[in-house]
C-alpha cells in the first residue's frame, strides 16, 4: 500500500535521554589525584621526621655502641705473705734524717697539684617579681661571705684519682657529700667548677665527685696532675710521709710525719691496713699520705682520735676503680680475718680466710656460707687472705658465679666443701 504525506515529510519528536554520571564517577579522577599528592604528603613528612628524629636518634645509638669508653686500672699491690712481712721489717731505716726531709721536701709542689678544694656549691636564687633580677636570701649571702672568707668548715680537700671520658675523678670525704646537698671544685684557690657525685661508700668514708674537662680553663687543666697510687703494703713503722689535704682544721695544709703504728681494721668483704701517723688530727680533717716518691700511700680515716690515722692505699684500688668505672661497689656479705700459718699452728684450725660474720641475705648468705667456715679456694685457684677474695670479688661483673672452696667443721673435724656465690654490684 502506497503511502503518502502530500508533499510533507512526517516529523517524529526525537527522544532525549539525559544520562548523568555517578559522583563516584564523575570524580574518580580527582579524588586519586588528591589521594596521590597525600600520600605524596605523607611520605614527605615522614622522611623529614626521620631525617630529623629517627635517623639521629638511631645514629646516636649506633655510635654510642660503638663508643669506646675508657676504663681506670690501677696497678694491683700483691698482699705480703707473713714470711715475706718479716723480712721488709726488718729492712734498715735510713738515719740521715735531714736527707730524708730534703726528699720529702722536694716532692712538696707536685703533691699540692694533686689536690684540690671540695666546698659547697651556692647559686642565685630568683625574685619572683622580676625573674631577670638575682635574689639571694640572707641565708646564702651568708654562706657566700663565708665562703668568699675562706671559712674551713665549709670545705674539705679532694685527691685527683682519674682523668677520663672527659672528666676529672676526684676522691673527696663521704661525710662531707652526705652533708653538703650540692659542691664545687676550687682549684688553685681560684676558678670553681661545679661538681657531681659518682659514687659514696659510708664504711670507708670515700666519695667520688667528678668535673668536665671542657669547663676547666687551660691555666686550671696544665696545673692539676692526677695522682699516682703506690703500693701501700711496703709501708713500715717509721716510715716518713708527707700529709696534705684538711689538716689542723685548715685546707690545703701540708706536714711531714711518722708511721708510729700499723693496724688492721676488719670490714665487709675485705680488711683494711690503718696506719697511724704523729700528726694531729682536728675534726672534720680531710687528708691524704704520700711517700718519699711523691705517690699516695694512705686516704684519711674518720676518727675520734687525735692522731691523724689513714688507710692503705693498697687495700682501696679495686673498690676505687669499681667506684669510677661501674659506679658502685661489688658485694659478697662476709666479715672476715686471715689465718696465717702461725694462728693456724697455734688455735689448731686450716689455713684461709676465716668467716667470723654472714650478712643476713647476702650473695654469700644465699649461697650457703656460714660463719666458721674457711675459705681457701675461688674458681679453683688458692685463696688464703681476704685481700685476695677482694680482688677476685672486684675482677668479677655483677651477677658473675664464683665457685668458693671452703673448709667446714664437722662432728670429725674439717671437711671440704664447695658453693657457687653470685656476686652483685651495689
Amino acid at each position: 500500500m502506497e503511502h503518502k504525506n502530500n508533499g510533507h515529510e512526517q516529523e517524529y519528536p526525537l527522544y532525549t535521554e539525559r544520562i548523568v554520571p555517578s559522583p563516584k564517577v564523575k570524580y574518580r579522577r580527582l579524588i586519586k589525584t588528591v589521594k596521590i599528592l597525600l600520600l605524596i604528603i605523607a611520605i614527605g613528612v615522614i622522611y623529614a621526621v626521620a631525617d630529623k628524629i629517627v635517623i639521629p636518634v638511631i645514629m646516636d645509638k649506633i655510635a654510642v655502641r660503638n663508643r669506646v669508653v675508657d676504663h681506670i686500672e690501677f696497678t694491683r699491690d700483691e698482699y705480703p705473705d707473713p714470711e715475706t712481712q718479716q723480712i721488709e721489717d726488718q729492712r734498715q731505716i735510713k738515719n740521715d734524717y735531714d736527707a730524708i726531709i730534703q726528699s720529702l721536701r722536694s716532692k712538696v709542689s707536685d703533691v699540692q697539684r694533686t689536690v684540690v678544694t671540695v666546698r659547697e656549691y651556692v647559686s642565685g636564687h630568683y625574685n619572683d617579681n622580676d625573674s631577670d633580677t638575682p635574689y639571694v636570701s640572707e641565708e646564702i649571702q651568708d654562706d657566700l661571705v663565708k665562703l668568699e672568707n675562706n671559712v674551713e668548715g665549709y670545705s674539705t680537700m679532694g685527691l685527683l684519682v682519674g682523668h677520663l671520658n672527659g672528666r676529672y675523678m676526684i676522691l673527696t670525704s663521704q661525710t662531707y657529700t652526705a652533708a653538703v646537698e650540692e659542691y664545687a671544685v676550687v682549684v688553685q684557690d681560684s676558678d670553681e667548677y661545679k661538681a657531681e657525685l659518682v659514687c659514696s661508700d659510708e664504711l670507708t668514708g670515700i666519695s667520688i665527685i667528678s668535673i668536665y674537662d671542657t669547663q676547666v680553663t687551660d691555666a686550671d687543666s696544665q696545673y692539676m696532675k692526677v695522682a699516682d697510687l703506690d703500693n701501700s703494703y711496703v709501708l713500715n713503722k717509721g716510715d716518713m710521709v708527707i700529709a696534705t689535704g684538711k689538716i689542723y682544721g685548715t685546707s690545703g695544709a701540708i706536714d711531714y710525719g711518722t708511721i708510729t703504728n700499723r693496724t688492721v681494721a676488719n670490714s665487709i668483704d675485705n680488711n683494711y691496713e690503718i696506719f697511724e701517723t704523729n700528726l694531729s688530727c682536728m675534726k672534720d680533717d680531710y687528708g691524704f699520705l704520700f711517700n718519699s716518691d711523691g705517690n699516695v700511700v694512705g686516704i684519711s680515716q674518720v676518727n675520734s682520735d687525735s692522731k691523724l690515722k689513714a688507710i692503705g692505699i693498697s687495700d682501696l684500688k679495686c673498690m676505687i676503680e669499681c667506684m669510677i668505672n661501674r659506679q658502685g661497689k661489688m658485694y659478697f656479705g662476709i666479715v672476715a680475718q686471715n689465718v696465717d700459718s702461725e694462728l693456724s699452728e697455734k688455735n689448731g684450725i686450716p689455713m684461709g680466710i676465716y668467716i667470723s660474720k654472714v650478712d643476713n641475705d647476702s650473695p654469700a648468705y644465699q649461697a650457703g656460707l656460714q660463719p666458721g667456715d674457711i675459705i681457701q679456694g675461688i674458681n679453683k685457684m688458692p685463696c688464703y687472705s681476704i685481700q685476695r677474695l677482694n680482688d677476685k670479688i672486684y675482677d668479677s661483673s655483677a651477677g658473675q658465679v664464683i665457685n668458693v672452696s671452703i673448709k667446714r667443721k664437722g662432728k670429725s673435724g674439717y671437711f671440704d666443701a664447695s658453693y657457687d656465690v653470685s656476686v652483685e654490684l651495689r
